[in-house]
C-alpha cells in the first residue's frame, strides 16, 4: 500500500479519548482488495474510538465498505456490504530489543509453533503493536475488511437452492449429454455421498 491514510499521533491520545471518522476512498479500497476477488462499488466509512491506557492504545469501531464479488456458482456479480467490527489492543513495539510482539504498523504477525497450535482468544487475536509516535491503522483496517468477505458469495436467489447446477442422470449422463469418462470417479463419489444422505 502507498502512503498511510489512517494515522493517529500518540500525543493526541495523551489528551484524552478520540472519536474519529474517515471516508475510505475508492482508490484505497481498490489497492486493499487487489489480491482478492472483491472490487469496491464506492467509498467506505471508518468510525473508530481510540483511548490510551498507559502505553497501550485501544481501538474500537466499525469499517463499512460496499464491494462486488463474483457469485461462487454463476460468476454473476454479487453486491456485498462489508460491515466489520474493529477491535485492537496495541502496545509499543520493542523494536529496540528486537522483540516486537506482533505486526508493527500492520506487518505480518509471526507466531511461534506453540501459539499457532493453541486457539487464540478474541483478546489475544486483537493484541498487536505500533511503532514510534504514531499509530498507523491502514493494514489493520484492510485485514478487517478482507476477513469479513464471504468465502462463497452467492446470488440471493440461489441461497436456498441446494441442488447442483447440473443434475446427474442415472447411468452417469447429464442434461448436457453422456458423462466424460475422466469424470467417472467424481460421479461415483457424488453417488456415494447422495446415497449416504438418503
Amino acid at each position: 500500500m502507498s502512503r498511510p491514510l489512517f494515522v493517529v499521533p500518540v500525543a493526541e491520545l495523551e489528551k484524552g479519548d478520540r472519536d474519529l471518522e474517515w471516508v475510505v476512498p475508492l482508490e484505497w479500497l481498490d489497492r486493499a482488495l487487489e489480491q482478492t476477488e472483491a472490487k469496491p462499488r464506492g467509498p467506505g466509512k471508518l468510525s473508530l474510538a481510540l483511548s490510551k491506557s498507559g502505553p497501550e492504545v485501544m481501538v474500537r469501531g466499525r469499517v463499512r465498505a460496499p464491494v462486488v464479488m463474483p457469485c461462487a456458482r454463476t460468476l454473476d456479480p454479487v453486491d456485498i456490504d462489508v460491515d466489520a467490527d474493529v477491535f485492537l489492543m496495541l502496545s509499543p513495539s520493542s523494536a529496540a530489543t528486537g522483540q516486537a510482539r506482533g505486526r508493527p504498523n500492520g506487518g505480518k504477525r509471526h507466531r511461534t509453533r506453540q501459539e499457532s497450535d493453541d486457539e487464540l482468544t478474541k483478546d489475544d487475536a486483537a493484541r498487536d503493536t505500533y511503532q514510534g509516535e504514531t499509530v498507523v491503522l491502514d493494514d489493520f483496517v484492510r485485514e478487517f475488511i478482507v476477513l469479513d468477505l464471504p468465502m462463497f458469495p452467492l446470488r440471493s436467489d440461489l441461497r436456498a437452492d441446494e441442488k447442483p447446477t447440473i443434475e446427474a442422470r442415472p447411468g452417469g449422463a447429464t442434461s448436457a449429454g453422456p458423462l466424460d469418462p475422466r469424470l467417472a470417479p467424481l460421479e461415483a463419489l457424488a453417488r456415494r455421498l447422495r446415497d449416504s444422505k438418503e
